[in-house]
């Protein structure tokens, strides 16, 4: 399957990644339509897209942290009736390829297994796994309300392959403020934040 990035909001594939990423991820957890309209017409996020007979079934939108050599990987999605065939792991296969070749690697906020229903959770860290992910072990991460309801627990991965078995602990610790700041709009004395950063130990095991 082809991916491409779309940089144009006006056209109807636009609308049609947008329509799918409303259904996939709960009110909580998105921004604002005219928030990634936004930011994609400013290049700081990249709508990726696949399609099938013509019709927009696949997005992900990649956030490139400024100054760093990471890639917040802020939204990946597969309509509804075209899960299952195994787009989001073409969609990964193909960019492990253009991660390694630029030495950057992706973050993952994924959903906590411990938080919720944990099947489906479960089933996507184990996902990102197979596909060659690690989990930055013991980091405690929220991800802030987009709604201004309730915070969700995440834990962050990190794709492809990295150099080492471990991470630094003051290198995660400017992703997440960097994450914060530029996505979220959250500065470093921000209350969601501080509840957690300082529980990042010096050194972080990929498991």
């Amino acid at each position: 399957m082809e991916f491409r990035e779309i940089k144009k909001t006006d056209a109807n594939e636009f609308k049609q990644a947008m329509e799918i990423y409303l259904e996939a991820f709960p009110a909580n957890e998105r921004h604002p339509l005219a928030t990634i309209v936004d930011r994609v017409n400013r290049r700081l996020s990249r709508l990726y897209v696949a399609s099938s007979n013509g019709e927009i079934v696949f997005l992900a939108l990649l956030w490139p942290l400024k100054e760093t050599d990471f890639v917040l990987l802020d939204y990946i999605a597969t309509k509804a009736n075209h899960r299952g065939q195994g787009i989001a792991s073409a969609f990964l296969t193909t960019l492990r390829d253009e991660l390694i070749s630029t030495r950057k690697h992706l973050i993952l906020e994924v959903e906590h297994p411990q938080f919720g229903d944990p099947k489906e959770k479960e089933r996507r860290v184990a996902f990102y796994k197979r596909h060659g992910a690690r989990e930055l072990e013991g980091v405690r991460y929220l991800l802030p309300p987009l709604d201004g309801t309730t915070p969700t627990e995440m834990i962050l991965m990190i794709f492809p392959e990295y150099s080492d078995e471990k991470i630094s602990g003051a290198l995660v610790k400017n992703l997440i403020t960097q994450m914060y700041r530029e996505v979220y709009d959250r500065q470093s004395d921000d209350e969601l934040l501080n509840t957690f950063i300082n529980q990042i130990g010096d050194t972080i095991k990929l498991v």
